[in-house]
């Protein structure tokens, strides 16, 4: 029997969590004014006449807004209080120990789990939460279109899967329920599948009846959801807010704060919310905002380390109607693109103690598994100018940047990048993405380069993106792009030996070094900021704000 399971071999895969939306996709996060002073308005009436309670904040996600799938991102606090995994992490998200959970045993080799779901669960209607609503929530999310993609890379591991996901089965092989024990074969090993396992959200069975699980994210489920954690939905108001009450069905200590309120708001009108009073809790990774709310009286922050990335991506395909630059097809044109940004520069004087300069996918500080002897491509504009002379570069027309983030920060960061490389004699045009981020990115592909963020679940995450079975960004790269990296991330997925990861690792940053699809800025963190006029959190350590952890919600207390 495995008891509080310590991530000691696979260390490197989680230590550095951040985005399991997730990893969040990109998305369009530009209001104007007027909206955003509305909407601040529309939730204060909301907080009023809610007395004594705990207020957040949640992102707008286009009209129709209600309750969002913890499958997509499970980082934000009101879905970690209202649905649990199979597993909690700590705040650190290095140990995990059961929740859903009585027991649980793992095969030595990781082919084979078996869990023991508690006696008596129960959903927040009553109804009893079973093992048939583990096996349910796993074939769900190897079918779901929005479900984050760490997820459905390991569950597509289980012995059967692929059959299931292209409809040659009704269930998978793999998964047996048998009273409130579930059984899980696997036809390749998840080196990481019991971190995975405390992000991943159990879904009631019965919630979702008749319901195509491919859009299972649009269900009427989401009006009014059914949870299993210590918080149930009192009343979720589409586009304007969530209310939360204590879950009676809840078997775990029952939390002192009554009444959770998570005011739905445009992104950019988040600040403005929080400076109006709408918000006790609020995260953020821009300078800008964080010194806005520090100046606030009472209001006090964490760093929180992360595995985000911002970075850039090479349109190496692009589109029917617009081929792609000969330019930007040349891994010397890239190498030459990564010489000319002075990122040392951009990171202390855009993003001050956020930001860490870093090259890959395993950043600087990963002493383990970072590989010393590739390349580091510092700051070089005479290199940069060599290399594009050995190319024969001609600038016969502008480089095409697009970027979706829209803090004042991020727009000064594309606009110094852009300079960078006029430097050196490449004209760039700088335009913020017109429509939906993520269409735009992936699909239209209407651009040479564009600036994006991840914030990952682990290094197989940012790995994942080269490989063109999990169809990212290999429409943007091509398939002889990811070619190069899939026998070296199937291992990674699979490896538990901590040294045998760490030269994978280091065998994928050299293939990066020469490859340069994807480019890394630098590494951003977080800053967890609680106003402690009506708050008293007794000391909770917080942890990536993309990620499920155990932050001692029910201790938390209002003033």
């Amino acid at each position: 029997m495995k008891k509080n399971y310590v991530l000691g071999l696979a260390l490197s895969a989680i230590m550095l969590l951040t985005s399991c939306g997730g990893a969040k996709a990109p998305e369009n996060k530009e209001e104007g004014d007027a909206k955003q002073e509305t909407k601040v308005e529309e939730t204060a009436k909301t907080d009023e006449s809610s007395e004594k309670s705990l207020r957040m904040l949640f992102d707008k996600q286009g009209e129709g807004t209600n309750f969002d799938t913890p499958w997509w991102n499970r980082g934000d606090i009101y879905k970690v209080i209202t649905f649990r995994s199979l597993f909690k992490a700590n705040p650190e998200l290095t140990e995990f120990k059961e929740d859903l959970l009585d027991s649980y045993t793992m095969a030595e080799d990781g082919m084979s789990y078996e869990f023991n779901i508690k006696d008596g669960l129960k959903w927040s209607d009553g109804s009893d939460l079973t093992a048939e609503d583990v096996k349910f929530s796993i074939e769900g999310a190897l079918k779901a279109a929005k479900v984050n993609s760490i997820y459905k890379s390991a569950f597509s591991s289980i012995k059967g899967a692929e059959d299931y996901k292209e409809g040659k089965a009704e269930e998978v092989a793999g998964l047996k329920v048998e009273g409130n024990k579930l059984t899980m074969e696997m036809d390749k090993s998840v080196g990481n599948m019991i971190p995975i396992l405390s992000q991943f959200a159990i879904l009631p069975k019965a919630g979702f009846e008749g319901v195509d699980m491919t859009e299972y994210h649009t269900a009427d489920f989401w009006k009014n959801p059914i949870t299993n954690g210590m918080y149930k939905v009192k009343e979720v108001a589409t586009d304007s807010y969530l209310a939360l009450e204590p879950n009676e069905n809840y078997e775990g200590q029952a939390p002192k704060i009554k009444s959770v309120v998570v005011n739905i708001v445009p992104s950019d009108a988040k600040l403005n919310a929080v400076l109006g009073d709408q918000a006790d809790v609020f995260n953020s990774k821009v300078p800008t905002e964080i010194q806005a709310v520090s100046e606030k009286e009472n209001w006090e922050g964490q760093t929180v380390d992360t595995l985000f990335y911002y970075y850039l991506v090479f349109n190496q395909t692009g589109n029917d109607q617009r081929p792609a630059s000969e330019w930007i097809k040349n891994p010397k044109f890239r190498q030459a693109i990564y010489y000319a940004i002075d990122r040392e520069n951009l990171t202390k004087s855009l993003f001050p103690g956020l930001a860490e300069v870093s090259t890959f996918g395993v950043p600087a500080k990963d002493a383990d598994n970072k590989n010393e002897e590739a390349e580091k491509y510092a700051y070089n504009p005479e290199k940069a100018k060599e290399l594009l002379k050995e190319i024969g570069y001609k600038a016969d027309q502008p480089l095409e940047f697009r970027y979706y983030m829209a803090d004042q920060s991020s727009v000064d960061l594309y606009n110094s990048i852009a300079q960078n490389l006029q430097d050196v004699g490449i004209p760039v045009n700088v335009q913020k993405f017109a429509g939906d981020a993520t269409q735009e990115l992936m699909e239209l592909r209407n651009y040479d380069i564009a600036l994006k963020g991840l914030s990952a679940f682990g290094y197989e995450e940012w790995y994942g993106e080269y490989v063109p079975a999990n169809n990212n960004l290999v429409r943007v790269f091509g398939e002889e792009v990811g070619k190069k990296y899939e026998g070296l991330y199937s291992d990674l997925l699979q490896e538990t030996d901590k040294t045998k990861r760490a030269e994978i690792l280091k065998e994928l940053q050299k293939i990066e070094s020469e490859d340069l699809s994807k480019e890394v800025v630098f590494m951003l963190k977080n800053e967890i900021l609680v106003n402690t006029d009506n708050v008293n959190t007794n000391g909770a350590k917080f942890t990536n704000p993309w990620f499920a952890a155990d932050i001692g919600f029910e201790n938390w207390e209002l003033k």
